[in-house]
Parts: C-alpha cells; structure tokens; sequence
C-alpha cells in the first residue's frame, strides 16, 4: 500500500520535526528532501519532482502517462493536474510548493486509491496519507475527536472515505485540486466523467478493463488473484491471464462453512477455463470468533478493509507465505458493470428515449429480477424519470433520535448530480461508499490491492455508459457479461445468483457477542449519546440476529468504536 507523510514549512528540519524525521527512517521509511524547507517520507512508493513555472510538484505513487513528465515546465497547478487526470491515470498525490518553498496545493488522483489529508501544526503543514505511530508520538499530538462528524458517519456510513472525524485535519476529495488559500478546482468528479464522457461498448469495455490490468500488474513479479466465484473477480483473473503476466499466480478462492457463502464450483470452472490449478480455502466455524477485529490502529479514518478480520489475516498470511507483492480483486464490480435491478434503470431510459421506453424490454425483465408486476416497475420508472433526489441512507433505529434527526452530511462526489438520472446516481453513490475499499489493514501493510474496477479509467467507461446499456435492458452485468463471454465459462455466465453473505457476518457477530456487549454499550459512542443503547442491547441478542438482522449496522458501530477507542490511546 502506498503510504506518505509529508512535512512542509520553514521548521520542517528542526526540532520534533526532525526527531520525527529520523523516527520514520529508523522504521525504513524513505526521506526524499524537498528543497527548501520540507521532507517525504514514503513507504512503497517513488516520488517524481515536476518543474512549474512558479514553484515545483512532487507526485507520490505510481502514474500511467501519455508522456514523459520530466520533459515540459507545466505552468500551474491546474495545468498539471489536468495533464494527470485527463492524459493519464494512477495512484498517486501530488504535492504543489510555490518559488518560497511554502505548500501551495494538493491534488489527490480521481480513484483516491491512496488516501490524503493534511493539517498545520505549528508553522508547518503536514500532509499525509495515514498517521503512523512515529508522526503521532513525536509530536504528542493527539488531535480531537469531532464528534458532530462522527454522528453524521453513523448515519451515512457513505461519508466514511470523506468525513473529518479528526478535528485538526482536512479530507482532500479525489479529483479535486487542494489550494492551501481555501480556494479548490474540481479536476475530475464521478458526474463529469458520466456527463462528458463517451458510452462504451462490449469492445471498448473489454479494451479498457484489459488495458487496466496489464497497466496495474506490470510491475508486479508475484500476485494473489481473488476468484470468489462471481462475475466480477473472474472478468479481473481471465483479463490478468490474458495480458500474459510472466510472474508467479496463487488463483484463490475463500469459503465459509456454511453453503451459502461457498462458491467453489464457480470458481473453478473459472480456472479451469484459463487452464490454471486454484488454490482453495475453507474457513471453519472456528474461524468466525475471530471474525470481528476489535484493535484498530490510529489511522485517518476507520478502516472498511477490517470489517473481516479473518479474511484478511488469511490473505496476508498467504501474501508473506508466497512473496506476494499484491493482491488483485474484483471488488466495485457490481457498481461499475452495474449488478443492482432497481427500477432506476427504466427511469434513465425514459430520461434518456422519452415515453417509447416504456415499451422496451426493461421493464418486463426488470419485474422479473424484482419479483414484482411490470405495472409496478412501470409506474416507479415513470416517477423516478422526473425525480432530482438525491439517494438518502436508510433509517437507523441504533442510532440516538439526536443522530438521526440531525442535519446530514452530503459526500462530495454526491454534491452535484445535476442532470443525471437516479440510475446513474446510484452508481456514483456506489463508487462513493466503495473508496473505502483502499483503506489500511494487515493485508495493506504488506502488499498493494489493486481493485481494477475502482480505477479511473474502468470509472470514466462505465460512467459515460447509461445503466440501461450497461445492463442491456435491465439484465445483470450483461454489458460486461458479454464482452467476456468467450473468456469465462458457461456455467458462471448462466449464473443470476450472487452469494449470500449475510448469514456468515451473522454468525461472526454472534460468535463475538460477549466482546461486543460492553465494547458498544459501554463505550464511547454510548458515552457520548450517539447510540440508542436499549435498541443496541436488544440487537445484540442471538435471537434478534436470527429474526431481525441488521448486520451491517452493528458491523459499523462495532468499526468506528474501535477506532475512537484506538485515538484514546
């Protein structure tokens, strides 16, 4: 995982500073010097100095480009982040220091694959990716709790890649140029990519999924491959085959042990067809207690990529086992190709054909899907085709009646749909919720997950291509479904179903309840009035877990805990 921190100012090379310098090489960080007065430190990742005609840029991580930075003086800072965005692509920030050496601007990649912030202290300005231990002790900066954020989170769990629960630091929104006057440019932005963008086809799809994965994994001399049995994880696996990676290949499937969450059969009919031996992994029963992780380091935000503790000590332990140098996913597959049946889908080819769309295919096959009268599917298309609401979270009775009554907070790529049909504004808010899936864990320490689906290029083809294509006519996937066709096997095309996975988080919390009882009922979400204590006691019975449910919102309480609990510290 690319990881930076970033000290900038005229005291940059003094004092804590410089203690806090040497704390980082000493744990095999790398310093780059930026001239005058500010230092890098990086893990797992290079940085490129740029030449701007008032001042100079420092990229950190990795971009694919269209020409060779080295070779022009850009004029601003605007100009370079618009070469980067629309020439090129990556993971990568950039760091913006005018002709006096002071910080001038930021600008984190579209994808946000490596995450940013930055805040002052002092005469400095620090800006960093994650906060670790070294940055945090030298200073004995312990930054405040924003416990307004907090609750918006609770509330709209979507906020979790943008909000500032640490007082003291500011989020910098992928795709948006930073300026330290306040002043900020949207580069790039989910609605301008579905807006200015041109719809791909089953060939164009194809060609930029496939160029993604050669781009992403050319580096790469040994990488874990998830082939969960899905769609979305086969398409990502038979592309990396395809691209004729040279390197070492662990094909790996995961299941649980319950039949619901077991798709082996699908996996390695997948294999098979690539002509390749998959690696199989069952998790016991056992394995469930240690399902939920209640530790959590201090980091900028909580860390989505937690939420399955004992997935992800088993991929990392797999990673250290094999030298592997990262993992490949299909994760954000269901929103970029477009998995959901939802009536939305009609209402932007109404948006998009007028009244004739009422007599296409989409709505028949969407009923189906649904499991509800066409008539039904008509009406809510209809309503949905002159509807500019933006998608709201659901209610959430473990929530203090102060929460869920308060003012809500609105995701920056959720600020300006203008224009867009409610299918399209799912799929944005989709990509919204899945920047979470970058965030640390015991996998990111070790390796780099590469998520092709989530990458700027997948993002601007699927964008500018209307659900109702990307679905031809209200079917699953079947855009991508077909432009890979001949690359998967027909069992797995055939396939409608999607694993359930519900039932095993079911069962991992109830495996933990002891622990969670007082780490929720006694911690400091119920301290501080953010919860609903008698609705969260009564959830976390068996018997309420079996009859009632709501998993992903115990899952989140028991999440943002321990990582208030871990800023205590």
């Amino acid at each position: 995982m690319i990881e930076f921190v970033a000290l900038i100012g005229l005291e940059a090379h003094a004092g804590a500073y410089a203690i806090m310098r040497d704390a980082a090489r000493a744990e095999g960080w790398q310093i780059t010097e930026m001239e005058p007065c500010g230092w890098i430190a990086v893990r797992n990742a290079g940085v490129q100095r740029v030449a701007l005609e008032s001042g100079q840029a420092f990229i950190v991580g990795d971009t694919v480009q269209m020409r060779r930075l080295g070779e022009e003086r850009f004029e601003n800072e605007e100009a370079l982040c618009r070469m980067l965005a629309c020439e090129g692509w990556g993971r990568y920030v950039v760091l913006f220091l005018g002709n006096d050496g002071a910080l001038s601007g930021v600008f984190r990649d579209p994808s946000g694959a490596v995450d940013c912030a930055r805040a002052q202290s002092g005469r400095c300005w620090i800006v960093a990716s994650q906060t670790p231990d070294w940055l945090v002790d030298a200073t004995n900066d312990h930054p405040p709790i924003c416990w307004t954020t907090v609750a918006q989170v609770l509330r709209d769990p979507v906020l979790l890649s943008s909000a500032d629960m640490l007082s003291s630091w500011r989020t910098v929104t992928p795709g948006v140029l930073h300026l330290t006057g306040g002043a900020t440019r949207i580069i790039w932005s989910p609605s301008l990519a579905a807006r200015r963008g041109r719809p791909a086809n089953e060939a164009g799809l194809r060609a930029v999924v496939d160029a993604t994965v050669r781009d992403m994994t050319r580096a790469r001399t040994s990488i874990l491959t998830e082939v969960s049995g899905g769609l979305d994880s086969a398409i990502m696996a038979t592309a990396l085959k395809a691209s004729g990676f040279g390197g070492e290949v662990i094909w790996l499937n995961t299941s649980g042990p319950f039949a619901e969450s077991d798709e082996r059969r699908y996996a390695r009919a997948v294999v098979e067809a690539m002509d390749e031996s998959l690696t199989e992994v069952l998790r016991t029963s056992e394995d469930m207690a240690a399902g939920l992780a209640f530790d959590h380091p201090r980091t900028l935000r909580p860390s989505l990529n937690r939420m399955d503790a004992t997935y992800d000590a088993l991929q990392a332990e797999l990673c250290d086992r094999h030298d592997v140098d990262a993992v490949l996913t299909g994760k954000g597959g269901d929103v970029a190709f477009f998995q959901t049946a939802t009536s939305a889908i009609l209402s932007d080819q109404i948006r998009d054909q007028g009244p004739g769309a009422l007599f296409s295919r989409t709505a028949p096959v969407l009923a189906r899907r649904l499991r509800r009268s066409a008539w039904r599917v008509l009406k809510a298309g209809w309503a949905g085709s002159t509807s500019a609401e933006r998608p709201a979270p659901p209610s959430n009775l473990l929530l203090s009646g102060e929460v869920e009554n308060a003012p809500r907070a609105v995701h920056p790529w959720l600020a300006d749909l203008t224009g867009l049909g409610p299918g399209k504004r799912q799929q944005i808010l989709g990509f919204a919720s899945n920047l979470g899936l970058h965030s640390p864990s015991q996998r990111t320490r070790r390796v780099d997950l590469l998520h092709p689906a989530l990458s700027q290029p997948v993002m601007e083809a699927v964008l500018a291509t209307p659900t109702y294509q990307l679905t031809r006519g209200g079917h699953d996937r079947l855009l991508a479904r077909n432009a890979f066709a001949d690359r998967l096997p027909t069992i797995l095309l055939q396939r409608r179903s999607k694993a359930e996975l519900s039932g095993y988080y079911g069962r991992v919390l109830a495996a933990n309840l002891n622990q969670l009882r007082p780490h929720l009922l006694e911690g400091r979400l119920a301290g501080q009035g953010l919860i609903n204590r008698d609705q969260v006691e009564a959830a976390l019975r068996v018997e309420h877990l079996i009859w009632q449910g709501g998993y992903g919102e115990l899952m989140v309480l028991a999440l943002v805990e321990s990582w208030l609990q871990a800023w205590k510290r």
